[in-house]
């Protein structure tokens, strides 16, 4: 079995501000159902449709992961060796890929069929970066171990929680990001959430804390959008700052 661990590279920080994230842990299925490498396919078919689940770790005796078992697995096995050469299965030199079809077409246990090659995260990790390896690497589903052994899964169902976050709760999510990340009292804000569209209405002494309080805000997990047009500036420091990247004083005369 090849595990491929996440490589959670710029995961953590945003430049400038620290980004709070979702982990695998506040989403994950900590009730796993696993099968064993001799568990027999019918039973394998059977757990997959008892739960409505399109997936199971395989695990060995001692709970670590050593492969997946999933529908597409299963189907390769019903599907049958359609497609391959008629005497592919009986020629000793084949090809890894048709060698992976017979191995399917030809197994009676999960170890026989299951995918070998898993996609694993550790319980930190980001839910933005399960989201982005599910999409990146077309998987369902992420074990989640620790040393290992499962404790938990994730699935693109468990990765939309994010989306059902109440107003509430990233209201108080936006309120501790523009605090800790831009020094601004969130109290001298008016912030409103509906949809995971948030809202923020008040004033700032400078242009460029309304583009940090928004891309903060926007960082956080379940948000859709954020509309900082409401936030009125007293200094404009961005017209300063092109300017001074473009070579002129603006301190000084005619500048």
């Amino acid at each position: 079995m090849s595990v491929r661990p996440i490589e959670e590279e710029g995961a953590g920080h945003a430049r400038g501000w620290v980004v709070r994230r979702l982990t695998a842990r506040d989403v994950m299925t900590s009730r796993v159902v696993t099968v064993r490498p001799d568990t027999p396919i019918p039973e394998v078919a059977r757990l997959l449709t008892e739960h409505r689940i399109s997936g199971a770790p395989v695990v060995d005796e001692q709970g670590r992961l050593v492969g997946i078992v999933t529908e597409r697995d299963l189907l390769f096995k019903e599907a049958g060796p359609g497609g391959l050469p008629k005497l592919a299965p009986y020629v000793p030199a084949r090809s890894a890929e048709v060698g992976e079809q017979v191995r399917r077409y030809e197994g009676k246990v999960a170890a026989d069929v299951m995918t070998r090659d898993v996609v694993t995260a550790e319980e930190q990790t980001p839910v933005r970066v399960l989201a982005a390896t599910m999409a990146r690497r077309d998987v369902n589903r992420i074990p989640i171990v620790r040393e290992g052994r499962v404790v938990g899964i994730v699935s693109r169902n468990d990765v939309l929680k994010v989306f059902l976050r109440p107003d509430t709760e990233l209201t108080a999510a936006v309120a501790e990001a523009i605090l800790t990340d831009t020094g601004i009292d969130p109290q001298s804000l008016e912030i409103y959430v509906r949809d995971g569209v948030i809202t923020v209405r008040g004033r700032v002494e400078r242009r460029s804390q309304a583009e940090w309080i928004r891309r903060c805000a926007q960082a956080i997990d379940g948000v859709v959008d954020v509309d900082v047009s409401g936030v009125a500036y007293v200094h404009d420091d961005r017209s300063f700052a092109v300017r001074r990247v473009a070579g002129v004083d603006p301190l000084s005369r005619g500048g």
